[in-house]
């Protein structure tokens, strides 16, 4: 398998943790006043309450009722962030002053990041690259440096960290991607995002085929019949719909966006089919409820709009 770069454009079961915090005061979410969001590392809507939640330099975020909130503690710096069915999953680095480990390894939480179950690699790897299966907890991982178990490439568990297997990936031939979606439910259907175009793969990542006419690809999300990708050409960006069935690719309703601030991440409220969710690049934030007949900006430029 070719090296992977990451792409931008211009073992044993898992123990219960809580991060230690300077703060006694119990952990929550609080709204936010003045917030500026920096360094966004994933979006979703986990635990299957229609909750947007993101992953940021400096801990959770949730978008509830038109207003945002923070943690008030336990801001970790979580990287290749997932949400599904009953938490999430995520990666990355603890917050300043925490007994955690660092980096995180694998770990998952069930009570909105109060508490972290550590699965893998607690104390060993980041891995940046992180997909799961909303119902079916399937994960998949590049791992971009050798650790005690993995060389480098793609790696998939379907036990939450206790087995891992490397996938071939024949077919696969790009050496810069966005990011890794997995199927809801069905555990060995995945695509990649790429500089080269969208790759899909249904035995688990031994075998990929590219979806034709795919051009530069951003970042990708799949629901349980279809895939929404964000691709750049002619100098801005644009959205579409792959459907799973007939393999076609229709343009969909994209926010007006040039190609110097491309969408980086994508997710879609399992609660409400037609609620969409899009970070790009320089920390914007849009959404709609109506499948993008209209788009509405939540976040200017890491701004909280108003």
């Amino acid at each position: 398998m070719k090296p992977i770069k990451t792409f931008f454009l211009v073992s044993t079961l898992g123990i219960m943790i809580s991060g230690c915090s300077a703060s006694d005061e119990e952990y929550s979410f609080v709204k936010s006043e003045d917030a500026t969001i920096d360094h966004i590392h994933g979006i979703g809507y986990p635990n299957n309450n229609g909750e947007l939640v993101i992953a940021t330099h400096d801990g959770l975020m949730k978008y509830k009722d038109s207003t945002w909130y923070e943690t008030n503690s336990l801001k970790h710096d979580y990287m290749g962030f997932q949400p599904y069915k009953d938490g999430f999953y995520s990666s990355g680095h603890p917050e300043e002053g925490s007994k955690l480990k660092n980096p995180l390894g694998l770990v998952k939480s069930t009570d909105e990041g109060k508490s972290l179950d550590k699965l893998a690699f607690y104390g060993e790897t980041d891995f940046h690259f992180l997909g799961a299966g909303y119902q079916s907890k399937a994960i998949y991982v590049i791992n971009q440096e050798p650790n005690s178990e993995m060389e480098t490439g793609l790696y998939r568990t379907l036990n939450e960290g206790e087995k891992w297997e490397k996938a071939e990936m024949k077919g696969f031939d790009s050496t810069s991607i966005g990011n890794i979606a997995v199927h809801p439910s069905k555990k060995e259907m995945l695509a990649i995002s790429s500089k080269d175009g969208v790759y899909v793969s249904e035995d688990g990542g031994d075998s990929f085929t590219k979806v034709e006419n795919t051009q530069t690809a951003t970042s990708i999300y799949l629901t349980e019949r279809a895939g929404l990708f964000s691709s750049i050409e002619e100098g801005k960006v644009q959205l579409y719909e792959l459907d799973f069935d007939s393999n076609n690719v229709q343009p969909y309703p994209t926010p007006k966006l040039s190609q110097d601030n491309p969408i980086m991440y994508i997710s879609s409220n399992p609660e409400s089919s037609g609620e969409w969710t899009v970070v790009t690049y320089n920390n914007d934030i849009y959404q709609t409820t109506n499948n993008g007949e209209t788009w509405d900006e939540v976040v200017d430029e890491g701004k909280i709009a108003k």
